[in-house]
């Protein structure tokens, strides 16, 4: 629900929501301010880390893309940031300075969003009704195609057409694409 509600309150602010974005604000600001400070070491430093994110967002809220999880975006950004930040004020600070975390890779962060996403569309999957299901199955999952199929489960490939027509449909309006 906290991925769903985020993305509606992205969808307002690039809309130019004042309200929607104050309330993403509000949501993050403070533990986005306790994740930031593990790189900057100041408080004061981490604030302006994350102020400064949440201003480049309102600015650049039509051009900027968040495809998946705000949260995730989010905390790249102000793990980015704030390392810029700190090395922007200490030029000399080696890398090995920072936490640990930020050596894993933003693949990793793209990893576990693929990962939770494909999780809830197998989710959504097993919603579908049962044939529905079985040809979506067939189709996406073991690639097979539609006359084979039809061959399969003794149907026509209309009916076929019909069910993936409506799985995708309800998949669609699922995940609001």
């Amino acid at each position: 629900m906290g991925l769903d509600l985020d993305k509606t309150l992205w969808n307002s602010i690039q809309d130019s929501d004042a309200h929607a974005f104050e309330l993403l604000f509000r949501k993050y600001y403070a533990p986005l301010c306790r994740f930031a400070v593990n790189y900057t070491h100041d408080m004061d430093a981490a604030r302006e880390v994350v102020q400064e994110l949440f201003v480049y967002l309102w600015e650049n809220r039509t051009a900027a893309h968040i495809e998946h999880s705000v949260k995730s975006y989010l905390t790249s950004a102000v793990r980015r940031n704030s390392i810029r930040y700190v090395q922007q004020q200490r030029p000399s600070l080696p890398l090995d300075a920072f936490p640990e975390d930020y050596f894993i890779a933003e693949e990793l962060v793209d990893s576990i969003e693929t990962e939770e996403l494909y999780r809830q569309l197998l989710e959504a999957i097993e919603q579908l009704p049962p044939q529905c299901e079985k040809i979506f199955r067939m189709s996406r999952f073991d690639d097979m195609k539609y006359a084979e199929i039809a061959r399969e489960l003794n149907i026509s490939v209309k009916t076929v057409e019909a069910q993936m027509g409506k799985a995708l449909k309800m998949l669609r309006e699922k995940f609001h694409y």
